[in-house]
């Protein structure tokens, strides 16, 4: 549904870039001075759409929402990590008495009937406060670095390519930069449903779950109203900002959210949204392809 919408803003956007790109331009339709313009329209699902991520109750993917603390499923491996202090924890349990052991034993035992680590939600008041050691949190933030640091560089290049190709051809205007914007904002919806060129390309991360970058699309999206002063762009550019911030913010103070080895709510055992359903993981679409190239030998 939103990959629709979004395709039939970008056909609209288009349309108008060709037909009438006056209105195509915010410093003059943005506001209800003419009444509803396709600007208020673009204006409000951008809002709408990075105001859902500052919300960890909004029904929004798992990819965006791994890094609010109710969506962090502690792994087995994160509790080996911090295995001192889940003990010193378990023995504070041990002193309460017999009732409390007895529950505990009962806590534990029902690990073997539920899936993966869902046992350890038993234990709220350490794993408010659990956290990697010092060796595994490097490690997590050497991946990372890995998958986000090439994105950030290749958007930087690309998006001052295109600007100087589009100013060169006078074509850095606020309707081709409004268009360059629902270009992105739809395509982004592409890259989630049926095909991401920086996952494949240069994360060659497993899906949009384990993705560091799933916040990153509202300011990615934003990037070409850099080149459209007044306040439809100020707004938009700002609340991308703070979804951004937010973001990395919770990276550094929980690393441990962003990483599937640590977070057992971001294995597949755990997946609701099921994207892979059209699209495979990016591991499946390796192991695929020696198969293919068989094939193709054979043939």
């Amino acid at each position: 549904m939103q990959l629709a919408v979004r395709l039939a803003l970008l056909a609209w956007g288009v349309f108008l870039l060709a037909c009438d790109p006056a209105q195509l331009d915010p410093a003059s339709y943005f506001g209800f001075a003419h009444g509803l313009t396709f600007i208020d329209v673009v204006f409000a699902f951008s809002v709408v759409d990075a105001a859902t991520k500052l919300f960890p109750r909004a029904r929004i993917a798992m990819g965006s929402r791994k890094q609010y603390g109710r969506f962090h499923l502690p792994s087995l491996e994160l509790l080996r990590s911090g295995r001192a202090g889940l003990s010193a924890y378990l023995g504070e349990l041990r002193e309460e008495g017999a009732a409390a052991r007895d529950e505990l034993a009962t806590r534990l035992a029902d690990a073997a009937r539920r899936p993966d680590a869902a046992w350890i939600r038993d234990l709220p008041a350490y794993l408010d406060n659990l956290k990697a050691d010092a060796a595994l949190r490097a490690d997590i933030g050497r991946r990372r670095a890995r998958e986000v640091v090439p994105v950030a560089a290749f958007w930087i290049f690309a998006n001052v390519a295109v600007a100087m190709i589009l100013a060169a051809a006078g074509w850095l205007a606020p309707p081709a930069c409004v268009v360059w914007m629902l270009f992105y904002f739809a395509f982004d919806m592409v890259c989630v449903v049926l095909w991401c060129p920086l996952q494949v390309w240069l994360m060659k991360n497993r899906c949009c779950t384990t993705c560091q970058i799933f916040n990153w699309d509202a300011i990615m999206a934003a990037t070409p109203l850099l080149f459209v002063p007044g306040p439809f762009s100020w707004i938009i550019i700002g609340l991308a900002l703070v979804v951004f911030v937010r973001w990395e913010a919770a990276f550094l103070r929980h690393p441990e959210r962003f990483d599937e080895r640590t977070n057992a709510a971001l294995r597949c055992a755990s997946c609701t949204d099921k994207l892979c359903r059209i699209r495979k993981p990016y591991d499946a679409l390796r192991r695929d392809a020696p198969r293919d190239d068989a094939a193709r030998a054979r043939r």
